[in-house]
C-alpha cells in the first residue's frame, strides 16, 4: 500500500473536521447578527460554494432544469401576469425560463446583488429592488415566487416573512417544501435544513399543486420540490 493511499482518508478526514468546524464557527458569528448582516456575509463571502452561482449549488442549470420547463407551464395556468421572485439571488438561472410575464419583480436583501441584477437584467418589463421581505413592504402580485428561502431563516424570521407575504394581498405563493420529512427544527437564520410547510409551526393547508424538482443536489433528500398554496388559505 502506497503512502498517498494511506494519506488519502486521513486527509479527507481532517478536511471535513475543519469545514465542520468553519461552519460551526460561522454560524456563531451569525448569532445576535440581523438579517442584512448575515445574508451580505454568505454573499461576499461566497459561503455556500456555487463555482456556477453565487446563490449556491440549487442554482445550476442542472438542478434547476425541471422548474425552468414548469415554472411557466403554472404561470399560464394560474393566468398570472405580475411575479414576485423573493428572494432574486443573482437571477442566473431563471433568466433562462420563458415567463410570458407582464412584469416580472426580483428582489433581495443583497443591495449590491440588485445593482448588478437591474444592470444586467433590468428592462421595461423586469425590474429589480433591495428590501427585506420581513419587514418591508411588498407589491400586490399574481404569484410570489419563494425558492431556497425560508429554508435558510429561524422560524421566527420565516413565519415574519410569510405574514409579510400575506400582508402584500398577493394570490399566490410557490415555495419551497420538502413532503415527507419528520418534523420542522428551527435554526438560526443563515444556516439551512429542511422543511415541510404542512407541519408546525407553519401548518400549511394542503398544496394546490406541487412540483418536484428532481433535486440531486443532496441524496438524502431528494423530495425537494415547490408547492403552491392560495396566501388567502394559509393561517398565521
Amino acid at each position: 500500500m502506497s503512502k498517498n493511499t494511506i494519506l488519502k482518508p486521513i486527509k479527507s478526514f481532517f478536511d471535513y473536521v475543519s469545514f465542520n468546524l468553519q461552519y460551526e464557527l460561522m454560524l456563531l458569528s451569525y448569532r445576535g447578527k440581523n438579517r442584512k448582516e448575515v445574508f451580505n456575509d454568505i454573499y461576499y463571502r461566497n459561503r455556500w460554494g456555487g463555482q456556477e452561482s453565487i446563490s449556491g449549488r440549487g442554482s445550476t442549470l442542472k438542478q434547476t432544469s425541471v422548474i425552468i420547463q414548469k415554472l411557466p407551464r403554472l404561470l399560464e395556468k394560474l393566468n398570472a401576469k405580475i411575479m414576485l421572485d423573493a428572494p432574486c439571488g443573482d437571477f442566473y438561472w431563471l433568466k433562462e425560463a420563458q415567463l410570458n410575464l407582464e412584469k416580472y419583480i426580483g428582489c433581495d436583501i443583497v443591495a449590491d446583488l440588485i445593482t448588478t441584477n437591474q444592470s444586467s437584467y433590468g428592462n421595461e418589463i423586469r425590474e429589480f429592488i433591495n428590501l427585506d421581505l420581513a419587514t418591508d413592504p411588498l407589491p400586490q402580485v399574481d404569484l410570489i415566487f419563494c425558492r431556497d428561502c425560508l429554508v435558510h431563516l429561524s422560524f421566527k424570521d420565516a413565519l415574519a416573512v410569510i405574514k409579510n407575504f400575506k400582508k402584500s394581498n398577493s394570490t399566490y405563493l410557490l415555495t419551497t417544501t420538502y413532503p415527507g420529512i419528520i418534523e420542522n427544527k428551527d435554526i438560526v437564520t443563515g444556516d439551512w435544513r429542511a422543511i415541510d410547510l404542512r407541519l408546525p409551526p407553519y401548518n400549511f393547508p394542503d398544496v394546490l399543486e406541487i412540483i418536484d424538482e428532481e433535486s440531486t443536489e443532496r441524496k438524502d433528500y431528494p423530495q425537494k420540490s415547490l408547492g403552491l398554496w392560495k396566501l388567502s388559505d394559509i393561517d398565521l
